[in-house]
């Protein structure tokens, strides 16, 4: 390789330098330390989980979160640890293992790790049992530093349980107060001053004095985080296609469902596992992107040691780590550099330094072509995961029956009288949100292409291989299958969020008791204000398999709105798409006003919800954030060969 000076008439020839980078070093003593970081936190995890005496806190009789009934953990704690540590664990040393046979017949990296037992001895270790190491013992940190927060947490702020008065059973009866001792009906009541618990259970009394935050979400949050941005590296093989983004929301989807049922069961407020859904989700975040720092690791610690294929796109940042570590050897260009104020160099085009170099994505005014393949694998992957998606929401909407809900008589949020129509019914909300994002996407995608076809731009050549066989497709058909193709998996996917969501929170409509007992009036319905409904049966429930459309089981399915999450989704990814492919200076202001129109069309849907009485504020407000994420997620970080393939294109002022 040459380097040299605009003015120099020499070349120097430069050998790569071996560092640590490639001949990596390890004491033995790195491993006890490790260990021991982890016996210490798991000490204090078991510490603070059994032995230590949590806050005392008090109560008042007039606070309703604390008196729902106890019932057994859907998902038990042992269930939930399985589950956190299990699947993360045998999924990563399961797809360590097969990227190690898959990539046997790649060129490998040379690269040798020595761990030193002692000063004169010394073993090699294979940098695929480096990999498994790095993960683990980092997984297990970040697991049990969550755990331990978590114990302290709960520990330190003593929040009582919604059961609390269930398990306690205070030796003070709020029940037994009459009008005349209003007073005392919202006076905090202290612990072994005005009541003790006469459960003789004491480990069941402490427990209950311990629900914030959750001790279910936040290990679960971050065990299927860390996997979750495990899967999104290291799954990033073209083969795949988006079946990688499914595991990613089943793995989602699960988690919310274990953090919904610790509500459901009144084991805990929505607080505390909302809580817990952050910290672990954080944890994992840090651990992951700053502990791990897995692009530290040379070569490519996720995916494996690949090196010097096309078929690869994780070669690029290793070429990159190696071009930016090469040792100049000579005294002479050292001193040329300190010379040169500019330090501007031209390197020979087949030099690291020049393929590092940034260059545009899109090279507008060339006509060289963009080659873009597409493996079979990748379609097929696509397609089955789109028919996996479509078969879950469908086997959610019609099939399973949403959670029954207890309910309060006395709350008055669910008085509403029953809709009689609907302002946006769902054959115009799915013209709105799925038809006409197509079509203004499809001609865009026809005007764009005739657009560059008559300036001479880049064109992308798509070639997808059968077997042997070698087919180009035109670049048209392959724009509009991958923004087409994801806009309607990211609506699929949102559509399945959104019924899961309903089936398990199962949250009942603002018109529930008019709909569902015909009772209109508080007073004809509501005996005791403090009645907690727990068994009940709507007029015309029926026990079909099959659910009706607009029936006792729909009345029971209010979070989150339908409407709001699919029209928030399809809209937003439309102004997402015409904020980046309609950025051409020759249109004007158009682009904002689409995008304007687009978030105000799904923000009045979502309003029409409200006012039919057919939803809650939150419901609508929760439907439009799902949307919204579903439609950043997938425009964001799904469409990556369309951005590079396209989004440069019209909104390059190089075109003329």
């Amino acid at each position: 390789m040459k380097i040299g000076n605009p003015s120099a008439s020499a070349s120097v020839v430069i050998e790569p330098l071996a560092t640590d980078q490639y001949h990596h070093k390890e004491t033995i003593w790195r491993v006890l330390l490790d260990a021991i970081s982890l016996i210490i936190l798991l000490v204090v995890t078991v510490i603070s989980h059994y032995v230590a005496i949590p806050f005392t806190r008090g109560f008042f009789c007039s606070d309703t979160s604390i008196k729902y009934p106890y019932k057994d953990n859907t998902i038990p704690t042992y269930a939930a640890v399985i589950l956190s540590i299990g699947v993360p664990i045998v999924w990563m040393w399961a797809t360590e293992f097969c990227k190690r046979f898959y990539f046997a017949r790649y060129p490998k990296t040379v690269f040798t790790t020595r761990l030193e037992l002692c000063s004169s001895k010394s073993i090699s270790i294979s940098p695929f049992v480096r990999n498994l190491y790095m993960l683990t013992v980092i997984f297990a940190y970040g697991y049990l530093s969550t755990w331990v927060l978590t114990e302290v947490a709960k520990n330190f702020v003593g929040e009582l349980r919604p059961h609390f008065l269930a398990v306690c059973r205070p030796s003070f009866d709020c029940s037994a107060l009459t009008s005349a001792q209003f007073a005392s009906f919202n006076s905090y009541l202290l612990t072994d001053q005005n009541f003790t618990c006469t459960n003789d259970d004491s480990a069941a009394v402490r427990e209950a004095r311990r629900s914030f935050f959750s001790g279910h979400t936040a290990p679960l949050f971050f065990g299927f985080g860390f996997l979750v941005m495990y899967i999104h590296v290291s799954w990033s093989w073209r083969h795949l296609g988006i079946v990688g983004h499914l595991f990613q929301v089943g793995l989602a989807i699960l988690g919310c469902y274990i953090g919904y049922t610790r509500i459901s069961d009144f084991h805990h407020h929505w607080h505390d596992v909302f809580v817990g859904g952050i910290v672990g989700s954080l944890i994992a975040f840090v651990t992951f992107k700053f502990i791990l720092n897995w692009r530290h690791y040379d070569p490519r610690f996720l995916p494996y040691t690949a090196m010097a294929e096309s078929d690869s796109d994780t070669t690029l940042g290793l070429e990159q780590n190696r071009s930016c570590r090469q040792r100049q050897s000579s005294t002479e260009l050292k001193q040329k550099m300190k010379s040169d104020s500019s330090r501007q160099y031209r390197y020979d085009d087949d030099s690291p330094e020049a393929k590092w170099s940034a260059t545009p994505n899109v090279a507008v005014r060339s006509r060289a072509p963009i080659i873009q393949p597409v493996s079979a694998l990748k379609l097929v992957f696509d397609g089955l995961s789109l028919v996996i998606v479509l078969l879950t929401w469908l086997m959610f909407k019609y099939f399973v029956k949403p959670v029954r809900r207890a309910f309060l008589c006395s709350d008055l949020s669910l008085y509403h009288p029953p809709p009689e129509k609907k302002v946006f019914p769902t054959w115009l909300l799915f013209v709105c949100a799925i038809i006409v994002p197509l079509i203004i996407i499809i001609l865009s995608e026809g005007i764009r292409w005739f657009y560059l076809f008559r300036k001479k731009a880049a064109k992308v050549v798509y070639k997808i291989q059968v077997r042997t066989k070698v087919y180009d497709i035109p670049e048209w058909v392959g724009n509009l299958y991958i923004i087409v193709g994801v806009f309607i998996f990211a609506n699929c996917a949102n559509s399945f969020l959104t019924n899961v969501g309903k089936v398990t929170v199962g949250r009942l409509r603002p018109h529930f008791i008019p709909s569902c007992f015909n009772k209109f009036s508080y007073k004809d319905f509501c005996g005791d204000p403090n009645e907690w409904i727990v068994n009940y049966t709507c007029l015309g429930e029926s026990s079909d398999l099959v659910k009706e459309k607009d029936g006792a089981h729909d009345i029971r399915q209010s979070f989150p709105s339908g409407h709001s999450s699919s029209a928030f989704c399809g809209l937003i990814f439309l102004a997402l798409y015409i904020h980046r492919v309609w950025n051409y200076r020759n249109i004007g202001l158009l682009p904002y006003v689409m995008e304007m129109l687009c978030f105000a069309l799904a923000a009045y849907i979502g309003i029409t919800r409200i006012t039919d009485n057919r939803h809650h504020a939150t419901d609508v407000l929760s439907g439009a954030i799902l949307g919204t994420v579903v439609a950043v997620i997938a425009f964001r970080y799904m469409v990556k060969s369309f951005k590079r393939s396209v989004l440069s294109d019209l909104g390059s002022g190089s075109v003329d």
